[in-house]
């Protein structure tokens, strides 16, 4: 299902199936159309800034400081072993107000991973966001933008989301901050998803001027799920997993 021009995000049936851990005792939270009420959310147009990968253990906590004194609210994409590993700087993306997503647990190609794997990848990485930061989500990017009918059937079947996104920076390709700049200049639109990563210096040096280049042209920054119209459960303190779905985590 595309949404808004090449956004895409695949709805599915609310249930989970047989991964490698067992989750079919925890009743999945749906989204729903969102109540917002009058000037809770920003005037239009809107934009969205993501980040993939990480937790990185420097670079992740630099855009952090970079988003917050900029005053901007983000999502990010991340991976989950990366989170069990670095723990508080995940736990700092919800304090700051920021969507945490699933970016699968091992960051495996998802075309070449069976099906019961699949869901077993986004299923660990939302029970690690969720001990975490007490928040829900089943929103996905596929790493690297990966996917098959047969992983999204199946991720879609287990009521996960996949998101893409509509202006691709390249910094993880080695793009300059001049090119990235000019990209995001040159493609930005009212619904707009940038896809950007989260451990590329280029990034994190170009963040700033981007940020004030769109907001020059009147862009509000925007959660994917405010973006999209779902009414995140990040909101809501939520009943925790199963203990088999705990995962122990590195103290820092």
């Amino acid at each position: 299902m595309i949404i808004r021009r090449y956004h895409a995000i695949l709805f599915g049936a609310a249930f989970l199936l047989s991964g490698a851990v067992s989750y079919s005792s925890y009743e999945p939270h749906r989204y729903q159309l969102p109540n917002y009420t009058v000037g809770e959310l920003p005037r239009r147009p809107w934009i969205a800034l993501t980040f993939d990968d990480g937790p990185h253990p420097v670079m992740t906590q630099r855009l952090l400081d970079t988003l917050k004194q900029e005053g901007v609210s983000a999502t990010f994409f991340v991976v989950g072993k990366m989170a069990v590993r670095y723990p508080d700087i995940v736990r700092e993306m919800a304090r700051q107000g920021h969507e945490v997503s699933n970016h699968t647990f091992s960051h495996p190609k998802l075309p070449r991973t069976k099906s019961p794997a699949v869901i077993n990848e986004l299923t660990q990485t939302r029970a690690v966001i969720q001990q975490l930061t007490g928040q829900d989500t089943w929103l996905y990017r596929p790493p690297g933008g990966d996917y098959s009918k047969r992983t999204v059937k199946a991720a879609s079947s287990a009521g996960y989301h996949m998101v893409l996104w509509s202006i691709l920076t390249k910094d993880v390709n080695g793009a300059t901050v001049e090119s990235m700049q000019r990209r995001i200049h040159e493609k930005a639109a009212d619904g707009s998803i940038i896809l950007m990563h989260s451990g590329i210096p280029n990034t994190i040096q170009m963040l700033p001027q981007v940020i004030a280049d769109l907001r020059s042209q009147g862009y509000q920054f925007v959660t994917v799920s405010q973006l999209l119209g779902i009414e995140n459960t990040r909101h809501q303190r939520l009943p925790p997993l199963p203990v088999a779905a705990s995962f122990p985590l590195v103290s820092r």
